[in-house]
């Protein structure tokens, strides 16, 4: 199901013409243009033309990076408007936010596809739910497996400190962030780590970013174009462990050509889990060079 590479998803207001136009140079694999936190209610109906203006006519090659709009969530006065602004935009994905039960997925896909009949399009607008309350994480798996629209599970990890009042602390949210993954794989889907709120901590980021990956995120949200390359630094693999898969792919073809099943390689034992692992650094490193 995960047709792109979402390393880091830059989130950036639709507000701002400007803004916009800067985010769409950026190097980051997603982007995805905002229309609910970022932009106050009273300027909703704005962002909505600004979105407009700067999408309308715009023509994007195949392989081109992700692009996306978040949407107001469905309890909001702005959810139908939002959608309805999309209408003809060539984008490839909408997030929802505040997502509490596999039914708000189900809601979005049926509005999307009687847009979609409106236009002609022929490639369904992908989804990619936000888990960001108690509600939605109870109900993740169930939320993972509800359209086969859905591309990702995004942890929202603001709005769910605020309403469980959970701390923004490694011991609190790994717990929340490992249910997350497990319910992303199990249904065959990425999982997108939430934001590292200081801008200019590329340490931080970088250190967060990295315990993210090892938690089994496949990416992370950036709030600025600069913290792309830290994101990007933890979620690819390195030159030494490309070297390393390479080496366990060569040695685990050579065996098995010759009848063998699990062999060692440097006294470390290589089995399928190894190998796949290391077919899926070489397959990251593939597509993020492509």
């Amino acid at each position: 199901m995960s047709d792109y590479l979402r390393r880091s998803q830059l989130i950036t207001p639709a507000s701002n013409a400007r803004i916009v136009a800067k985010a769409m140079t950026s190097v980051c694999d997603s982007l995805i243009l905002d229309l609910e936190d970022a932009i106050a209610p009273n300027a909703k109906a704005d962002a909505r033309q600004v979105l407009r203006t700067a999408l309308d006519g715009l023509r994007r090659a195949a392989n081109e990076r992700e692009l996306g709009v978040r949407i107001n969530g469905l309890g909001s006065p702005w959810f139908l408007d939002d959608l309805l602004a999309l209408e003809g935009l060539p984008i490839d994905t909408v997030v929802i936010p505040k997502v509490h039960l596999p039914q708000d997925v189900y809601v979005v896909e049926q509005l999307l596809q009687q847009i979609e009949l409106r236009t002609c399009r022929r490639v369904p607008i992908t989804l990619q739910p936000l888990i960001e309350s108690a509600k939605g994480l109870e109900n993740a798996n169930a939320i993972a497996q509800a359209s086969r629209r859905c591309r990702t599970l995004i942890f929202g990890a603001g709005d769910f400190m605020a309403d469980t009042g959970m701390a923004f602390s490694p011991t609190a949210l790994t717990p929340v962030q490992s249910r997350i993954v497990t319910a992303a794989v199990a249904a065959g889907l990425q999982a997108i780590d939430h934001v590292h709120p200081t801008v200019n901590d590329d340490q931080g980021l970088l250190a967060a970013s990295k315990d993210s990956r090892d938690l089994g995120f496949t990416g992370r949200w950036a709030i600025h174009p600069r913290q792309v390359g830290p994101i990007h630094e933890a979620f690819g693999p390195t030159e030494e462990q490309l070297a390393r898969a390479r080496r366990v792919i060569e040695a685990y073809e050579t065996a098995t050509a010759q009848g063998q099943g699990a062999i060692t390689l440097d006294g470390e034992l290589v089995d399928e889990a190894v190998l796949k692992l290391a077919r899926r650094r070489l397959q990251i490193s593939s597509r993020a060079s492509s």
